[in-house]
Parts: structure tokens; C-alpha cells; sequence
């Protein structure tokens, strides 16, 4: 140790055998036996290191030892600070984030404006009550990690955590321990407001588990009924509606009905329904949602600014103390399915992400819309081909048959589709000799049906016990996007042998 680090030691430790009321210069220059230009010299360094602070009384300044160096910095006047003492603690009085010191008791001995904004100045207090407002013996809790305690109490050099403040907020903190010059050491803190972040990482997590709910509501609904009622159900758990509503549209008869509801109280009325289906008419006419705010104003009910459909709207909205009402058509490559209501009442918002999801939300569910009624369409198609008296068969490319229905199963004398599918459809019939000039052999028909797209003609059915009987065969040939996908045929029985 250096001459000038042990004259330094001697003064501190004179500062603190003084006591608390401090050291003048005069009493400091009796205990260390130095000049007082010289001593001034070394208590300057001294407090330039931010070992020690002094106050000014009148003329005179009395000498501490700095507990906490970063406080004694903020608490001298602009005139008493150095050049770097000025930047630094404008720094850290302004930085975007927050900025805390504590003694090793937990109270608050710094705290930035980024805190003072959120909490208040709560100097002198106990951070757990400042901040949390719980008892110290809870204060370590915490979402993730470990609290400031660990350092306090458990002798950790530094930690990082998320915690809800009293008010709600996830703090987001990062706590190290520093030494002070008298031995002791404080806290020093960053601390973060992260709400925001973490709302917007849940709702991340939320889109995409609703997007997945819609993929397997449009999976696994077989009726429009099912899909819009599990569709607003998943849409609840994402925004915080009131209100909830799918109108489909029938195109037949040009008509409006409600498919599927959430919220809403009681038996509608059929002056609500209708005023339902002029909007919902008026945002599938112009291809676009339909978006209204309710002004309430004192004596003069709800209004709404310059829109044509505000009679109606303005009816719905005193009906249900609305605030919000959002209608999205549902349409897919240009048609029609119905369209989408989502209510709030008074008290709530819908933010522009809710709409933007909305609008996305529409269009997978007029997909899934348009997805039923095609499967709709389809069972009917299946379901008459499966009651037809004449048989129907379905093969690949190849000739195998991939369908065939019950009329085919009894005419042939099988009991069941088992026996039958997979095998070469050839195996079945036998040519006429009339047909011969045109198709050598019976697997020729199916390289006529590939190369014309149709066959009609005449062959010999051949049963599963060997027996035989006419039949005339229609054949198509069925074509996809990507080419030939199947041959569908029709088989017509003249008589039998």
C-alpha cells in the first residue's frame, strides 16, 4: 500500500471516529496532522471517488463517509457537482428504464424518473412495500429467477427476475451488489416494465394455438353449426368480447341467418335480428368489414357520426349498451358465406390487432364454410350413388377399383367391399364378340376410356360363382388439375345367362 492510499485510509477512519454528525477540516487536520491545503487536496480525491460526500454549512463543509456513493451524487445541488458528476447523474436520472438503489435493509435510497413515474418518489421507503406492497418476508417471489433478497440475504453477487408489481405490471429486474466505502454495500437495480413485451409474446402464443383450433374446427365439424360455434368459442379466448354472432348467407333464396351466437342475452327479438341482417347486408355488398364506435353523450343517448347504416346500428347499440361493433364479411374467391359479428359493450376497445386478426379470422372461416358445403355436396352425391338401383364402380389409372356401391355387390354376388376392391376391374367382365372389332380385349377398355375420355358398350358380367349376364358399360374418365385421376363407371343389366 502507497503512501497517499494509507493517508487516504486515515481519513476515513478519522471521519468515522468523529461519528455521524461528521468532520470539519479543521477537526480532520488535528487527528491526521496535515496542512489544510493538503487535506483539502486528498478529501477532493476522496470524494471524487465517491468515497466520501460533505454537506455545506455556511461557509464550512462537513465530511461524511459516503454510504452510498451514487446517492450523495444526486442529492448535491447543480453548483456543487463536477462536470462528470452532472453527466452521470442526468444519465441515469433520464435513461429509459429504471434505476434503483438500496441499502442492505431493503429501503430506497436512489431512484430514477423512469420509477418515480411509475411508483411515485418513494425514497426512504422499503422496496418490497414501494414496488410490490407485500410484507418483506414474501418480497422474493417472483415469476422467473430469484429476487433482490438472494443478494440481501443469501449472499449472491447478482441476480436477474420477473415479477408482478402492485399494480400489475412484469417488472423486468436486474439486481447487483456493489461495495460502498464505509464496508457496507448497497443494491444497485435496472428495472424494466415488460407488460407490453409479454402481451405481445402471449398474444403471439394465443394466434397461433387459435390458428390451430381453426384448422382442427374445419377439420373435424361436419356441420356449418359446429364449425361457427367452435369457432366463436376459440375466437373468445384470444379477444375479450361481450358479444358474439355468424350470420350465413343462402343464396337460393337470398337470405340471412344466425348459425351460431355467444353472449347474448336472452331471446332476440325479431327487430334485432333484422337490424343484424341490414349490416351484415351492407358489409357483404361492399366487400369489407363494416366498423362502428358508439359515442355516448349525457342526455342525448348513443350516436354515430356519418353513417348510413347508423338507424340501425344506433338500435343494436341501445339495446345492448354497445361500444364497438365489428362485422366482416365471410367470402371466398368472391362468394358470399355470411359474415361475422363481434359486440363489445360499454367499457371495452377493440385494438387495431384485434381487427387486423378479425379480417384474417373471416377469411378462414368462409374457407371452412366453403369447405363444408362442398363436403355437403358431396355425402348427397355419395349418398344417392350409394342408394342407386344400377352399379356404380370406381377405378385408378391402373384399372383397380377403389368404390364401388351396394347395387355392384349384389349384382356380382359379393358380400362385402373387402372382396372386391383392389382388384383389377377386368376381372369382372368379359367382352361381347360384337365389340371385338373396336376393343381386342376387355383391358383395352380401359386404354379407350384413357384416350378418348368415354366408353359405351356392351359386355359379359362375370359373378363370383363363375355365372354370367349382359351388361352395358358407361365409362368416363374423370380429370383433376394435375390429369387423369379415375375412371368412373356405370354398369346397365340387359339380362341374364
Amino acid at each position: 500500500m502507497n503512501a497517499e492510499e494509507e493517508t487516504f485510509n486515515k481519513l476515513i477512519e478519522a471521519i468515522q471516529k468523529i461519528g455521524e454528525t461528521g468532520a470539519t477540516i479543521d477537526e480532520l487536520a488535528e487527528i491526521v496532522h496535515l496542512e489544510r491545503h493538503t487535506l483539502s487536496k486528498y478529501l477532493n480525491r476522496l470524494r471524487a471517488d465517491g468515497r466520501l460526500s460533505y454537506k455545506q454549512i455556511g461557509r464550512a463543509k462537513v465530511w461524511f463517509v459516503s454510504r452510498a456513493p451514487l446517492q450523495s451524487i444526486f442529492r448535491l445541488s447543480e453548483d456543487e457537482k463536477t462536470y462528470t458528476e452532472k453527466i452521470f447523474s442526468r444519465i441515469l436520472t433520464d435513461i429509459p428504464e429504471g434505476f434503483l438503489v438500496l441499502d442492505f435493509d431493503y429501503n430506497i435510497l436512489f431512484m430514477n424518473n423512469y420509477l418515480i413515474a411509475l411508483y411515485g418518489d418513494c425514497i426512504g421507503q422499503k422496496y418490497y412495500h414501494a414496488i410490490f406492497d407485500r410484507p418483506r418476508e414474501s418480497q422474493n417471489q417472483s415469476k422467473i429467477g430469484i429476487g433482490i433478497g438472494a443478494i440481501i440475504d443469501g449472499g449472491l453477487e447478482e441476480v436477474e427476475s420477473e415479477a408482478k408489481d402492485k399494480e400489475g405490471r412484469t417488472l423486468e429486474i436486474k439486481a447487483r451488489k456493489a461495495g460502498n466505502p464505509d464496508g457496507s454495500f448497497s443494491i444497485i437495480a435496472i428495472i424494466r416494465d415488460i407488460s407490453e413485451k409479454i402481451r405481445r409474446e402471449e398474444r403471439i402464443e394465443n394466434l397461433s394455438e387459435l390458428h390451430r383450433l381453426l384448422g382442427r374446427s374445419v377439420n373435424r365439424s361436419y356441420t356449418i353449426d359446429q364449425l361457427c360455434a367452435s369457432i366463436l368459442e376459440n375466437l373468445h379466448n384470444v379477444i375479450n368480447y361481450d358479444m358474439g354472432d355468424i350470420l350465413i348467407y343462402n343464396p337460393e333464396d337470398n337470405t340471412l341467418s344466425s348459425s351460431a351466437q355467444i353472449g347474448y342475452p336472452g331471446t332476440e327479438d325479431l327487430r334485432t335480428e333484422e337490424w343484424k341482417r341490414n349490416v351484415a347486408t351492407a358489409a357483404i355488398l361492399q366487400r369489407e368489414p363494416v366498423f362502428f364506435k358508439f359515442l355516448k353523450h349525457e342526455n342525448k343517448g348513443i350516436s354515430i357520426k356519418e353513417n348510413e347504416l347508423a338507424s340501425s346500428a344506433n338500435n343494436l347499440a341501445e339495446e345492448y349498451n354497445l361500444q364497438e361493433m365489428y362485422v366482416g364479411p365471410l367470402k371466398t374467391k368472391g362468394e358470399p358465406h355470411g359474415a361475422l359479428f363481434i359486440l363489445t359493450r360499454s367499457g371495452r376497445m377493440l385494438s387495431e390487432e384485434d381487427r387486423s386478426l378479425l379480417e384474417g379470422v373471416s377469411e378462414e372461416i368462409a374457407g371452412g364454410i366453403a369447405k363444408i358445403k362442398v363436403e355437403e355436396e358431396l355425402r348427397l352425391k355419395v349418398s344417392a350413388i350409394e342408394l342407386s338401383f344400377y352399379p356404380v364402380i370406381m377405378a385408378d389409372t391402373e384399372g383397380k377399383l377403389r368404390y364401388v356401391n351396394p347395387a355392384f355387390l349384389q349384382m356380382w354376388g359379393y358380400g362385402s367391399e373387402k372382396e372386391v376392391l383392389g382388384r383389377p376391374c377386368t376381372e369382372f367382365w368379359e367382352l361381347r364378340e360384337e365389340e371385338e372389332d373396336e376393343v381386342a380385349e376387355a383391358e383395352d377398355i380401359l386404354t379407350a376410356v384413357h384416350e378418348k375420355g368415354s366408353w359405351i358398350g356392351k359386355l359379359i358380367g362375370v359373378r363370383k360363382d363363375g355365372s354370367e349376364f349382359d351388361a352395358r358399360l358407361s365409362a368416363s374418365l374423370i380429370i383433376g388439375t394435375k390429369g387423369p385421376l379415375q375412371f368412373v363407371a356405370v354398369v346397365e343389366t340387359l339380362f341374364c345367362h
